[in-house]
């Protein structure tokens, strides 16, 4: 059975679908409403960030 959770995208703000299992400290996250990358920094509490071109590398 699969588990869905609902993200808050900190690019446009808004709230799309994801696995649980996709949740892993360091897993890269795309918006599908906007694209935008977003980082997993943190399992539980569910903690994220949006990655920019300036974080990278």
């Amino acid at each position: 059975m699969k588990k869905e959770i609902y993200i808050f995208c900190p690019d446009c703000r808004g709230k799309f679908e994801v696995e649980r299992t996709d949740i892993t400290e360091g897993e890269i996250l795309e918006c599908s409403l906007c694209g935008a990358e977003i980082e997993v920094l943190q399992e539980q509490p569910i903690k994220i960030r949006l990655l920019s071109e300036d974080n990278e590398g």
